[in-house]
């Protein structure tokens, strides 16, 4: 299958493939501290979050709807559920197996979700165990 761009949408993700997609997306529309962290250990409603802060309420709005975009186009996804509400100052984006949190700085500092997930490694731990001991 191929989108308007010829580039070939793929249709099989892994959960760290889509978070890291996610990722790069965030940072495309200058998202800040962006993180990745692996709950699927202690979780069983994802695999990976991802936090990101975004500056402003349109800012926020812009990322979100970016990464929607960018996943459906590339991957076939769509959010099985998303809240849109940017004046909260936090915005979520449901992908299964990935959950996008996008906040405003205050509202990240208020809640602080690396904190409450610090037990768990971030993708760039897990990338860097996968390196050091890569799978048979």
């Amino acid at each position: 299958m191929e989108n308007n761009d010829n580039n070939v949408v793929k249709t099989k993700v892994s959960p760290l493939e889509l978070a890291e997609f996610c990722k790069a997306c965030a940072e495309e529309k200058m998202a800040e501290d962006v993180v990745i962290i692996h709950v699927g250990n202690v979780s069983s409603i994802a695999d990976y979050y991802m936090v990101a802060t975004a500056n402003s309420e349109p800012q926020l709005r812009a990322v979100n709807n970016f990464i929607e975009r960018q996943v459906r186009d590339k991957f076939a996804i769509r959010a099985l559920n998303q809240a849109c509400d940017s004046a909260s100052g936090w915005l979520l984006l449901d992908f299964n197996t990935v959950l996008i949190h996008l906040m405003t700085p205050e509202t990240r500092s208020r809640y602080n979700l690396e904190a409450l997930w610090s037990d768990n490694p971030t993708s760039d731990d897990v990338a860097a165990l996968n390196e050091k001991f890569p799978r048979q």
